[in-house]
């Protein structure tokens, strides 16, 4: 994974209120997760459920909603008038196997001290 991009993704994560945006996308499906009516593929959840789940203020979550697009982990899914938003889980795996390789390399690196 190139360098920047991990940057990237971890500066988004390093914020509580990004957190605790992606563990409620991540909680997808539940109650208020929309669905293409064609396929039945989830659509994500609506920005009134993020902003009531974090109980943050209307622009508040759209600036975090943001970073974490940015950063390439949410995406927005347009359904006519409306945006559902939608973890990227191939983002946030490509990120778990880069610091999978930093802590082995770390690990071997140690191993080799001894």
């Amino acid at each position: 994974m190139e360098h920047d991009l991990a940057q990237s993704r971890l500066e988004a994560l390093a914020h509580p209120a990004r957190l605790t945006i992606v563990r409620l996308l991540a909680e997808l499906p539940d109650g208020h997760t929309a669905f293409d009516p064609r396929c039945g593929s989830a659509y994500g959840v609506c920005f009134c459920h993020l902003k009531e789940k974090t109980g943050l203020s209307g622009p508040t979550v759209s600036h975090h909603l943001r970073i974490l697009r940015e950063a390439g982990l949410v995406e927005g899914v347009r359904v006519g008038r409306w945006t559902y938003f939608r973890l990227r889980p191939g983002a946030l795996e490509a990120l778990a196997h880069e610091l999978l390789r930093l802590a082995r390399q770390a690990k071997s690196a140690l191993a080799e001290a001894v």
